[in-house]
């Protein structure tokens, strides 16, 4: 280990098999330890009766939730952890996952910041008003 480098983790993690159905956009599927991940999405969902959909018809600048500026949270509390590892390997026989979407992280491993957004606008147009 060179002089700027740090172990996150003493533990070995060891998978039998995984299996990922569906890997989405801004996903972060990630097998080893990592420093920092912050995979992020922004999108606009649309919902009409009529799928009738016009070429650039949507601009992320006209909504708000796209340009309000997130900051992380301060953590002014003085946090102690002591934790025993009776064993250096975590040993996991089978994981199995339907879906990985939207800014989501899959991780075998240690990280030490994760920072992860997912800005959604949902539009829905109907035909006609109902009562």
């Amino acid at each position: 280990m060179d002089k700027g480098a740090r172990s996150l983790n003493n533990r070995i993690s060891s998978i039998g098999t995984i299996k990922i159905n569906t890997v989405g956009e801004a996903t972060v599927f990630e097998v080893g330890d990592s420093e920092n991940m912050a995979p992020f999405n922004y999108a606009i969902a649309v919902q009409r009766e009529k799928a009738i959909f016009l070429e650039k018809e949507f601009d992320f600048s006209e909504y708000a939730i796209f340009s309000i500026p997130l900051e992380a949270p301060v953590i002014d509390e003085n946090v102690q952890l002591m934790r025993i590892n009776e064993s250096p390997h975590i040993v996991v026989n089978k994981i199995s996952v339907f879906l990985v979407s939207a800014s989501a992280i899959v991780h075998i491993g240690s990280s030490e910041t994760l920072y992860a957004q997912s800005r959604i606008k949902h539009i829905r147009h109907l035909l006609k008003e109902r009562p």
